[in-house]
């Protein structure tokens, strides 16, 4: 990681790096996505910093393949995480996401035993696997109920993928705990009224949802993937404290992502599972009996303790 060796501290990186919030508003994605005309450049916004415009530019120079020419991914470097959950008030802003679902969440787990124990932040959501098991799961209950996208993203149709039983189901199979049940609530019942705020229309999956829709549904997350084809950076990645996230075209070995990716510095959770998953993560947790593999079967943590959020 060229900007923050791995000995730097966490205090170091917050004074190095600042704020990256660029575009992490629920209206500008809005406006972008629906306003764009097809084929029209996408703007650049001004100042930031340098790894939020390379992955800005990253992201405009995918969307000018086609969509299955595309393999978004995510790299998180557990090092620069700092715990300031601003991901995830990001993404329940993002998605108006009603109370129990959060698409993003950041425990804080321990690595290793003693005496060699760390506690690190866990940035974790969907995996958006290239096998995933979910959608095998959810499609045996109720056909159509979720697909994977030609670039990968691992959607989900709320109109069909209705109720408990589907949803307990594709649960059931994710081995990342990424699922979640809108049990159609909101976070103001029991005062005056249900804010306006709460009852808008989230654009998710190209087109937009009122909360009746998504109620009883099964949610997660889809890399804000309507935000990517307005030529926005997810909302967790924009709004990211300590840039410990990167995103882009794995596909493309210019991109900051492929370029992580291709110096071996990812580890992916469950890998030996035999989803592929496309999170992988950056850290320097031990493994003294591994020579420093490219990637992983499976970082030494308790993965019981680091999806726990998701139980």
């Amino acid at each position: 990681m060229d900007q923050h060796p791995p000995s730097a501290t966490r205090r170091g990186f917050v004074k190095a790096v600042g704020v990256a919030a660029l575009g992490a508003s629920t209206g500008t994605a809005l406006s972008l996505a629906e306003s764009r005309p097809p084929g029209a450049a996408l703007p650049m916004p001004e100042g930031g910093q340098p790894e939020t415009m390379r992955m800005l530019a990253d992201l405009r120079r995918a969307l000018e393949k086609k969509p299955q020419e595309r393999r978004w991914a995510m790299v998180i470097d557990t090092r620069r995480c700092i715990g300031c959950s601003a991901c995830t008030v990001a993404c329940i802003a993002e998605n108006n996401l009603p109370p129990g679902v959060t698409y993003r969440k950041v425990p804080d787990v321990e690595v290793g035993s003693y005496p060699d124990l760390q506690r690190v932040f866990m940035p974790t959501n969907c995996m958006q696997c290239d096998k995933p098991p979910c959608v095998k799961a959810a499609n045996a209950i109720v056909p159509g109920a979720m697909r994977k996208r030609p670039d990968g993203i691992v959607q989900i149709d709320y109109a069909k993928m209705k109720g408990r039983r589907v949803f307990e189901a594709a649960k059931k199979a994710c081995p990342y705990s990424a699922l979640y049940f809108d049990e159609g609530k909101s976070h103001t019942e029991g005062t005056p009224a249900i804010q306006p705020y709460e009852k808008r229309a989230v654009l998710e999956y190209g087109r937009r949802w009122a909360r009746r829709d998504t109620a009883r549904s099964t949610r997660k997350c889809h890399f804000c993937a309507d935000r990517l084809d307005a030529g926005l950076l997810p909302a967790c990645v924009a709004t990211c404290t300590g840039l410990a996230m990167r995103f882009g075209d794995a596909s493309d070995p210019q991109s900051l992502v492929g370029e992580t990716l291709a110096a071996g510095k990812g580890r992916r959770l469950e890998a030996d599972s035999g989803t592929e998953p496309r999170v992988h993560y950056v850290n320097d947790w031990a493994e003294p009996d591994k020579p420093e593999p490219i990637v992983l079967n499976r970082p030494r943590i308790d993965c019981t303790a680091c999806h726990s959020f998701g139980k």
